[in-house]
């Protein structure tokens, strides 16, 4: 049986190949899960859902109430309130903007596995194959696209260059190719996330200090201030509604595959196997410390790899748990032969 081959493994072995054993060789992962309450990950599922269910007035019901869902303690945590309050905002304008959309939905979360090939003799890897999900995948005129969804703080051409770069999805362009779908680029739905937050009104001493203040300025010593009272959640919502009213609060941008740039993920995959391949039979992993400390935080194997990979480290810090979660397949997976 092949083992699966996934986009996060190889950029996982490509970026630290001892990385890549912690976590696909040995299988360790934090005992310390990630916060399943990721804003980009709800508004996904909820963007899932929306391009799933029959468009009538009943499917943005649906959706927020989604929202609510994982949100179970907005009542009395704030910091989940507050994420709560922009994801139901971010779907409100989505439906509004896009209560006509300019694509027909052919799948939605579209998995598939597919054969690696040597680029060079066209053989079939004995040993892997390539797996994935993707968010979706539409037909826009005569034209096949996939959809991908990107939630982010700011969009500048910085941000819309970098989507060329975006690897995984020009390799499952190309492996979906091999499977029917003659995908010719991407369409990337960008939802930006609203920096409003809610007022929380004044004390009485921030109130009585800016009256002060004020009065100070007045030639009669006195001033008419009024407290700033909080704001309700109806004012806010409605503040975060006109916000996603404006043009620039969603975008579209489309990007078409090159057969240059499909060759070029080609090649890389096949290379990555080998080198995997070579690592494996000499047991050489190599430690690349430049990866320490990539999007401004550590690493979450870098205590172990500072301890010398000490087994105390290791079974106080991680557990055992099989790679690919991002599979539906992933737990039918044999761990002896995982990539």
């Amino acid at each position: 049986m092949k083992s699966v081959l996934t986009f996060s493994a190889i950029n996982c072995f490509r970026n630290c190949p001892r990385k890549f054993k912690h976590r696909y060789v040995d299988f360790l992962r934090p005992l310390e899960k990630v916060d399943t309450l990721a804003f980009g990950k709800v508004v996904h599922g909820a963007l899932e859902l929306w391009h799933t269910l029959p468009a009538d007035n009943h499917r943005l019901l649906a959706v927020l109430d989604f929202i609510d869902s994982k949100y179970p303690n907005r009542g009395t945590d704030a910091r989940e309130k507050a994420t709560w309050q922009l994801a139901r905002a971010i779907m409100i304008g989505y439906a509004e903007r896009y209560a006509q959309e300019e694509f027909e939905v052919l799948h939605v979360e579209k998995e598939f596995e597919a054969e690696i090939r040597n680029p060079d003799t066209g053989r079939t890897s004995q040993t892997f194959t390539m797996a994935g999900k993707v968010d979706g995948i539409v037909r826009a005129g005569d034209e096949v696209y996939l959809l991908e969804h990107k939630t982010a703080s700011s969009l500048t051409s910085d941000y819309l260059d970098r989507l060329w770069t975006d690897t995984q999805i020009a390799l499952y362009s190309f492996y979906l190719r091999q499977l029917g779908f003659r995908v010719i680029g991407i369409i990337y739905n960008v939802l930006l996330k609203s920096r409003l937050q809610q007022r929380g009104g004044e004390t009485d001493e921030e109130f009585e200090a800016r009256r002060t203040a004020l009065a100070a300025k007045n030639k009669s010593g006195k001033s008419t201030a009024q407290r700033q009272e909080p704001e309700s959640d109806e004012e806010f919502a409605a503040r975060l509604h006109d916000w996603y009213a404006r043009p620039e609060a969603f975008h579209r941008e489309r990007i078409y595959l090159s057969q240059d740039r499909l060759a070029m993920v080609q090649e890389e995959v096949w290379e990555i196997t080998q080198q995997y391949l070579d690592a494996r039979s000499r047991g050489k992993w190599l430690l690349n410390t430049s990866n320490c400390f990539s999007y401004q935080r550590p690493c979450e194997y870098l205590p172990y790899c500072q301890s010398g990979f000490n087994p105390v480290v290791r079974d106080n810090i991680f557990e055992v748990r099989p790679p690919h979660e991002e599979l539906a397949t992933a737990a039918t997976e044999t761990p002896e032969s995982e990539f």
